[in-house]
């Protein structure tokens, strides 16, 4: 029920937390919580949600010590943005219902709540309407959507990875731990290619599932993304940026029409990774944007931000390789080297495409826009190999 599930993370009482995870048979009916504490985490790195370590005092003979809570942002530009995008319910049904499901490692999810006043259902059909609308229109809409407050309560309580190495988005990786990520990237996309495709669903629709709402994000905040880009990129990607504005919405709509769907993750990067090694993956966390779309937007969104400016094309054409190469050991026959090829370029245009409402994101402070810097500095490079 709603009114069970806090909507602060000040919230989160001992009492509280000992009938939840009672229930949810993580500690037994003998054990009471009679102490927390709270550790801020994501400044900086956790734009949609508030995240917090809660340190656990208990009476009973379970070993769990501490455990994450995750609750919508109270930050208002990014908490209508995550309500419009319908992230919230999203990540809670990825961790009920997605991934037990499919072949990835992520942490166990002690807890996943949901208010019965979820709107998810009836947002989505009411944003598949409104896409019919005339483009103006929809830029006023997006718009009004972004400043809404009204979010039903969510919230995760998740395995706290203390003992793992977090990903570093900022200070990106090496190589040789981007093809551990692609290997575990493409055993991930292999479990839901093709005919092991899970049915659409209101939380779990297709990544072009409204175009024409897309390209007027895209229009409303194209002019402060490209003064943000003028003095960051090049002269070619900076032509292939206002390409973009004229063929974005064609772009969404071919490359998901044209290339095999599968469920992709939405956000893959560094910052939403644990290792227990350079290169072991331990978890892949954030599920917030799960989809029915290309594998490409997942790989190209990681090559993008975690390698270095200085990395040359012929070693990411390489990475691609490894990703390639792993794909088919898991059973995906029907997808060459050449066609990934060349649905990654395509794929970069559409994430740039995506990349311009970033510009009506709070970011917070100095690593939120240390990381953006560093993402539009790596995207610069990529961008090379795009035609403008």
């Amino acid at each position: 029920m709603s009114q069970d599930i806090p909507t602060s993370l000040d919230a989160l009482t001992a009492d509280w937390l000992t009938r939840v995870l009672r229930g949810g048979g993580v500690i037994s009916e003998r054990t009471t919580i009679n102490a927390t504490s709270q550790t801020l985490l994501g400044v900086g790195e956790g734009f949609m949600g508030e995240i917090a370590r809660v340190r656990l005092g208990h009476d009973g003979p379970e070993t769990l010590a501490s455990l994450i809570a995750k609750i919508p942002t109270t930050v208002p530009e990014n908490r209508g943005a995550g309500q419009m995008l319908g992230i919230y319910e999203r990540e809670v049904r990825a961790y009920l219902d997605l991934l037990p499901n499919v072949d990835v490692p992520v942490p166990v999810a002690y807890a996943a709540l949901l208010s019965d006043d979820a709107t998810g259902a009836a947002d989505l059909a009411r944003m598949v309407k409104a896409d019919r609308l005339p483009i103006w229109a929809l830029r006023i809409l997006v718009r009004r959507e972004q400043k809404t407050t009204v979010v039903p309560p969510a919230l995760l309580l998740l395995e706290d990875l203390h003992d793992a190495l977090p990903g570093d988005q900022v200070a990106g990786c090496s190589p040789v731990r981007a093809a551990a990520v692609l290997r575990v990237a493409a055993r991930f996309h292999a479990s839901t290619w093709g005919p092991r495709l899970p049915q659409q669903q209101h939380w779990l629709s297709g990544g072009d599932i409204a175009p024409r709402l897309f390209q007027a994000a895209h229009l409303n905040s194209r002019r402060g993304f490209r003064a943000y880009a003028r003095t960051r990129m090049d002269p070619h990607s900076l032509a292939v940026l206002r390409s973009i504005t004229r063929s974005g919405r064609a772009r969404i709509t071919n490359l998901h029409r044209q290339t095999p769907r599968c469920v992709v993750h939405g956000d893959l990067r560094l910052d939403n990774l644990f290792f227990d090694s350079e290169t072991d993956v331990r978890a892949v966390i954030d599920w917030q944007v799960p989809n029915l779309g290309p594998a490409v937007l997942d790989i190209g969104y990681f090559l993008v931000s975690s390698l270095d400016a200085s990395v040359p094309e012929s070693e990411i054409t390489e990475l691609l390789g490894v990703y390639h190469d792993e794909l088919v050991r898991s059973g995906v026959k029907d997808y060459s080297f050449a066609r990934l090829q060349a649905d990654y370029t395509e794929a970069l245009l559409l994430l740039l495409h995506r990349a311009t409402s970033f510009d009506s994101m709070d970011f917070g402070e100095e690593r939120g826009r240390d990381l953006l810097d560093t993402w539009i500095n790596r995207f610069d490079a990529r961008l090379a190999r795009v035609p403008a």
